[in-house]
């Protein structure tokens, strides 16, 4: 991809997302109306908030880049060699609940390979965004993740949801508390990697993501200076995966607790 079309992407992700962000935040606060709805899934909701914002969004995409495809979490997509990856509202739950723990993520992949991540927090007002090999900024502000030295001192997010584990998920919080390290889930994977990007949290995992939640917070983390798992998994970008991304220096000791987690026997 050259540099000159690179970065007219990046700048039409930024904005992108900005202004969805604001679509979605005139829904939050009550100044367009919504229903909410249950995807069948324990507490996996949507809402008319996330399609109006995810359709939106697809028709900025397709208006500015025709010849592009978009994977969205509602109306889902085909993939392509130019594959815009969407959630319009990351964090769904929260939002519907009057909690300001959400986000707009878009990523942009070309050929398979992650080039551009944007994910903007409407209620702080900063928006994230990456592109491959030249760093990760909030606000225009370069960011780097952690020097955290160990698990004494860190604090991580721990994504769960309902298609998960249970016992595996309490497993390694159980190990990751034991260690040392402060747990936490603010419920928003997006805004979770988006946070360890810029240092606040200092490693991030989560059995399995999709990669609308996923895509653009590892690239945040990649270009930020963190270390990631590999991503998808082996089914494929519409499968998802498992997401692990931490701060170098504490990295492989996630990854053993991950690993020994993974032991727990299933119940019966």
């Amino acid at each position: 991809m050259r540099e000159a079309r690179l970065g007219e992407h990046a700048r039409f992700a930024g904005a992108l997302a900005r202004s969805a962000g604001a679509l979605a935040q005139r829904y939050f606060g009550g100044e367009l109306a919504f229903a909410v709805e249950s995807k069948g899934e324990r507490q996996d909701w949507v809402s008319a908030a996330d399609r109006a914002v995810e359709g939106y969004i697809r028709d900025a995409i397709s208006e500015r880049f025709p010849d592009d495809a978009m994977l969205g979490e509602e109306a889902g997509g085909a993939l392509s060699d130019r594959l815009w990856v969407v959630d319009p509202i990351d964090g769904t739950l929260n939002f519907v609940h009057g909690m300001r723990y959400w986000c707009v993520s878009i990523a942009y992949i070309e050929r398979g390979v992650r080039r551009i991540g944007a994910i903007y927090d409407p209620s702080l007002d900063e928006l994230f965004v990456a592109v491959a090999g030249h760093g990760s900024r909030c606000n225009d502000a370069p960011i780097r993740v952690s020097a955290c030295p160990s698990l004494d001192d860190a604090l991580i997010s721990q994504g769960y949801v309902h298609r998960h584990d249970l016992d595996r998920h309490l497993a390694l919080r159980g190990a990751l508390l034991s260690a040392g390290a402060a747990v936490k889930d603010p419920g928003a994977g997006a805004l979770m990697l988006a946070h360890v990007a810029s240092g606040r949290f200092d490693a991030f995992y989560e059995p399995h993501m999709h990669p609308w939640d996923a895509s653009a917070g590892l690239l945040l983390i990649q270009e930020a200076g963190g270390r990631i798992a590999a991503y998808p998994g082996s089914n494929g970008l519409v499968a998802g995966g498992e997401v692990l991304a931490a701060a170098p220096a504490i990295y492989d000791r996630i990854e053993e607790l991950v690993t020994a987690s993974r032991k727990t026997p299933a119940p019966r």
